[in-house]
């Protein structure tokens, strides 16, 4: 090559150079103003369209979820579940609801079979009801006791009175079929026996078991006997919610009151004391000395006009937990289920799983306490990341190394306590539990890394 050609080329590559400066020098200046504008932008509107199409993105996941995961694992979700189990619901509710209201002159069922073969056949006359008044003979009604627990209003209150008998409305037929009237409840029965009104409580001074008979009361024993109901229930051991049934055999005292048995140490004065009645009472009813030294322990005692004690409640108003710092929460100790030689501990201090490890997810999700409980290190090890951000949908999370390739992660935090390259202790509190990243509620997603690989949580640590 000869000098001119020389120097031509040479002029060529100035002229090149001098146009690659001039056009970096446009971009550059171009590439300062995009940045002032970006800048600009990340400090006024920028934030508001970033909540925005992150909030689009959340609303509209389930159209990516449909296109990665097909129509098995689009349905096989709960959220999607329960939309579909609401929406049958709403189907076969709304044509109910539209039976119920529609006017219509046809009876239900006329249609039949069973009504052809037991109906009132082919007749142009409707079915009419028919009300039957039966005159009775009048009878004096006395006041009934309102423990006596009957419907009927028709029983005497005097042992031994003939009740006037009421015969049961004949059936009427009409059309093949009969109308009957419906059983109704008898009054219940006083005792059969005869006693004088006036004699038991004066003469009768020992207990008389009674024999229950079919329709018999509590209250209605208690009103032949003149004695109280609560008399009836302590001398049987019986409350307000036991049934007596034909057959069973009843204590009856001549008096109000109970019977005790006398024990070790038991006085006249002190079962007055116990019982809320006076001594003279319990002396002359059973017969004893003036000062009731008499009384022989195993002895029964008829206590009259006396209540059985109420026991007392032993309910004790539990003691107040004491505050304790965020920061000195120490984790719960390692559950007996955990596995054998496991050495993990529980990483939160709330046990409500609410997304377990799968094809799709890759850790657990914890949740319960709400945001700030207390997230621990399930395992002693190094710090390898701790920050907030978006960090692929993790939020403020930290990695935790635990030596042998095993690492832990604990994501969606609202604070973090640790920092990068720092050792964190078993069961130190590194973080509070948040609702950061691509995250529908507070919650911790907690996962075990080995090797790079994900594994499940739940064969590291238990609850």
């Amino acid at each position: 090559m000869n000098k001119q050609a020389k120097k031509a080329l040479l002029f060529l590559l100035s002229i090149v150079m001098f146009v690659k400066r001039l056009l970096v020098g446009f971009f550059q200046l171009i590439a300062r103003g995009f940045s002032r504008l970006n800048g600009l932008y990340e400090k006024t509107i920028g934030p508001t369209f970033y909540h925005w199409l992150y909030t689009i993105q959340k609303k509209t996941r389930w159209v990516s979820l449909l296109k990665t995961s097909g129509l098995l694992g689009f349905f096989g979700r709960r959220s999607v579940l329960q939309v579909v189990l609401f929406s049958v619901l709403i189907i076969i509710m709304v044509p109910q609801t539209k039976l119920y209201t529609a006017e219509t002159t046809k009876i239900p069922g006329r249609n039949t079979l069973l009504y052809k073969m037991v109906g009132p056949g082919e007749q142009d006359f409707s079915v009419e009801d028919y009300i039957i008044e039966e005159s009775l003979p009048p009878v004096a009604q006395a006041d009934r006791n309102w423990r006596d627990g009957a419907i009927s209003a028709d029983q005497s209150t005097i042992v031994g009175e003939v009740r006037p008998h009421v015969e049961d409305i004949s059936a009427i037929s009409v059309g093949g079929t009969a109308v009957t009237k419906p059983t109704i409840l008898p009054g219940n029965q006083l005792p059969t026996q005869e006693v004088s009104g006036t004699s038991q409580a004066t003469e009768r001074k020992s207990v008389t078991e009674y024999v229950v008979q079919s329709g018999d009361t509590i209250g209605a024993i208690a009103e032949a006997f003149r004695i109280s109901v609560e008399t009836i229930f302590w001398s049987n051991n019986l409350t307000a919610r036991s049934y007596i049934r034909p057959g069973d055999t009843l204590k009856i005292l001549p008096t109000d009151g109970l019977v005790h048995v006398v024990a070790r140490g038991d006085t006249v004065s002190s079962l007055a004391n116990t019982y809320d009645t006076e001594s003279s009472k319990i002396i002359a009813f059973n017969n004893l000395q003036k000062d009731g030294s008499d009384i022989i322990i195993g002895e029964s005692l008829i206590i009259p006009d006396g209540t059985k004690p109420v026991p007392k409640s032993t309910y004790r108003v539990p003691e107040s937990r004491p505050y304790t710092p965020l920061t000195d929460v120490a984790a719960p100790p390692p559950s007996v289920a955990a596995p054998a030689g496991s050495g993990y501990l529980w990483p939160l201090g709330a046990h409500v799983i609410t997304q377990y490890y799968g094809f799709q997810h890759t850790g657990v999700d914890i949740s319960g306490g709400g945001t700030g409980t207390s997230i621990y290190a399930t395992r002693a090890g190094t710090v390898i990341k701790s920050q907030c951000g978006w960090n692929g949908g993790y939020g403020c999370y930290i990695i935790i190394d635990h030596g042998d390739g095993v690492h832990s992660l604990y994501g969606h935090a609202s604070q973090l306590y640790v920092s990068d390259g720092e050792s964190v202790t078993q069961g130190q509190t590194i973080a509070a539990m948040g609702n950061t990243g691509r995250s529908t509620g507070p919650h911790l997603h907690f996962e075990i890394r080995v090797n790079g690989v994900r594994a499940n949580p739940l064969k590291y640590v238990r609850y």
